[in-house]
């Protein structure tokens, strides 16, 4: 089993080194402050973006089930106009909006007329 070096009294933890100028070959050296900064920087704009990506995930999701409510309801209205204008069209809803008017539905049928054939 190695012995560990945190417990020679000659070795210095912040350079890895001890008294005798040799550094251990199972120690490591200390990771400098900087790159904790440098981790923790990266770590932090990492999270930002994490809850950007939330929440415009989330905004992009109501934006969708707002449009498929309006759809829905733009799909009633046009289906009861279509309704509305069929009706509209029937021969006796035509007859009763024109007798306000004075025009009257034919009752005698339409005659034919007929060009006489010239004989030379």
């Amino acid at each position: 089993m190695e012995e560990n070096p945190f417990l020679d009294p000659d070795f210095d933890p912040q350079t890895g080194v001890d008294n005798k100028g040799t550094q251990p070959e199972n120690v490591y050296a200390p990771i400098p402050i900087w790159e904790w900064i440098k981790l923790a920087i990266v770590g932090f704009l990492l999270m930002i973006f994490y809850i950007y990506n939330s929440h415009h995930a989330t905004k992009s999701l109501r934006n969708k089930e707002n449009c498929i409510k309006e759809l829905k309801n733009l799909h009633s209205k046009r289906i009861s106009l279509e309704s509305e204008t069929s009706n509209s069209l029937k021969q006796s809803e035509l007859s009763k909006r024109f007798e306000v008017i004075g025009l009257k539905a034919l009752t005698t049928p339409p005659i034919k007329i007929v060009k006489p054939r010239e004989q030379d």
